[in-house]
């Protein structure tokens, strides 16, 4: 990325610090995933990997041994094979991690146990990510034989492992000036896409093919691929949160609603834009609209410094409740339809999440069991919506208040599986109520998406540069797209 030095150094440094010299730290890279027979899926690295490498390449391991004689960071990688590079590609081997890559030691992957095992020498605690299914047996079966040796070698040997993810999630969360520069960058590319999607989106289209133009159109800006497989939901697929089909045929009055981002150098971006695909709203789909608009509006306000992710989620909840309210999807007032969650009819997921490596990135949302404060340099996105699926003409509504957190509390003290067997017992037990939905809204889904980093005094957004106001997406609607149509 432009401007960085050696961001990859100076991550491994804050890393190599945070775990001190009484522990090394293990870290994977991805391996390569088969899709069907001897076809692979488009390798992807490990976010964590690469957050601290800048190594593309799968199935290598990155080794912290802080204050080691033989150097701090070690590279495990495939051996240059000249056969296997003609068919797929260049292979950096160990001298290339050295000249590249910026290790202080570099071996073939067949050195790894014989060195690795010698590297856990003295080491107390291993920083490790469990759950790998190609590597938790080996770290266990090296700390048997570490300890097996420790006559032999001496020292200290390894006694506890700890999740490096957690301590890589809370470096990630923190972006740098050079991070967020990356985020602009990609964040730009994707509302490229999502503009010319807007001009070339029609009826008689399909899905498939709007996102092909949104797609084109970022990677000939730059970006060689998704953050995350594209969603272009036409009609009441809108209503469905992750509908990645993509292949209905748009018909005339439809909304689009498409969540879709590039990535670029590792950061993806994360944007969500619902227009019609005629190019005007219909007085119902307009009325929703300026309910889903009104409730990014206040989560953007509250994107500041000292807010949380929770209350920005609380505060959207509340905006699109009362719109809830106001247009006749739900029949109890406000403090009810929130204490009960009618809500969750209509809306049933957050209203952000951290952004950056992963689309989903890296951090937790609760410090010391509460909410945690937004501070300069945490990126997150704002995404409200209202999905108004077909088979929503009439709803069950029960009447039990109850309070989340103290749901939450209860998962903690009792088990998830047996608190929430508890209330869904309470549920059952509780008086419900009918309610019929306007027909109108029926087939109604609508999402609205912005990318945000916390500054200072507020927050940058960083994907204004597609509309989202009724008036300004009809107008670029109504724009002759850069792509023929067929």
């Amino acid at each position: 990325m432009a401007g960085m030095s050696d961001p990859y150094a100076e991550r491994r440094a804050r890393l190599a610090k945070e775990i001190g010299e009484d522990a090394i730290a293990i870290i994977p890279a991805a391996v390569e995933v088969i899709r069907s027979h001897d076809t692979e899926y488009e390798f992807h690295q490990d976010p964590d990997f690469f957050y601290l490498t800048g190594f593309p390449e799968p199935e290598a391991l990155a080794v912290i041994t802080p204050g080691h004689s033989e150097g701090e960071y070690t590279l495990f990688v495939r051996p240059r094979d000249p056969e296997m590079e003609a068919w797929d590609g260049y292979r950096a081997g160990a001298e290339g991690a050295l000249e590249r890559f910026g290790a202080d030691r570099a071996f073939e992957l067949a050195s790894l146990d014989e060195v690795l095992s010698r590297y856990m020498i003295g080491r107390e605690v291993i920083w490790y990510r469990t759950g790998n299914s190609h590597h938790d047996a080996r770290v266990s079966s090296l700390v048997a034989k570490a300890r097996n040796h420790r006559e032999r070698y001496g020292g200290a040997v390894p006694s506890a492992v700890r999740d490096v993810s957690v301590l890589l999630g809370e470096m990630r969360l923190f972006k740098t000036d050079d991070e967020i520069d990356a985020l602009r960058e990609v964040c730009e590319l994707s509302a490229l896409g999502h503009a010319e999607a807007m001009r070339f989106a029609a009826p008689g289209l399909y899905e498939y093919q709007v996102q092909a133009a949104l797609e084109y159109r970022w990677r000939l800006a730059g970006a060689r691929h998704n953050g995350y497989p594209s969603i272009v939901a036409s009609g009441p697929n809108a209503c469905i949160l992750h509908y990645v089909e993509n292949h209905r045929l748009i018909e005339d009055g439809d909304l689009i609603l498409i969540d879709a981002a590039a990535e670029l150098d590792g950061y993806s971006s994360d944007i969500t834009r619902t227009f019609p695909a005629n190019g005007s709203f219909t007085a119902p789909q307009r009325a929703v609209y300026e309910v889903v608009l009104a409730a990014i509006d206040k989560g953007l306000e509250m994107s500041v410094p000292g807010s949380s992710p929770r209350a920005i989620h609380d505060a959207a909840t509340r905006v699109l409740t009362e719109g809830m309210i106001a247009l006749g999807l739900l029949p109890k007032g406000l403090d009810e339809s929130l204490a009960m969650h009618h809500y969750n009819q209509f809306y049933f997921h957050g209203t952000g999440h951290w952004l950056g490596l992963d689309v989903h990135d890296m951090g937790t949302y609760r410090v010391d069991g509460v909410p945690r404060k937004l501070e300069p340099g945490m990126a997150h996105t704002v995404e409200p919506g209202l999905y108004i699926a077909p088979d929503k003409g009439e709803i069950t509504l029960t009447l039990l208040e109850y309070d989340q957190d103290e749901w939450n509390q209860r998962r903690l003290v009792e088990g998830r599986a047996a608190a929430m067997a508890k209330e869904a017992e309470a549920r059952e037990q509780a008086e419900k109520i009918t309610h019929v939905v306007p027909p109108e809204f029926l087939g109604i889904g609508i999402r609205i998406e912005d990318d945000v980093v916390i500054t200072d005094d507020g927050h940058e957004n960083l994907t204004t540069t597609v509309p989202k106001g009724i008036d300004e997406i009809e107008a670029l609607c109504a724009e002759t797209p850069t792509l023929p149509r067929p």
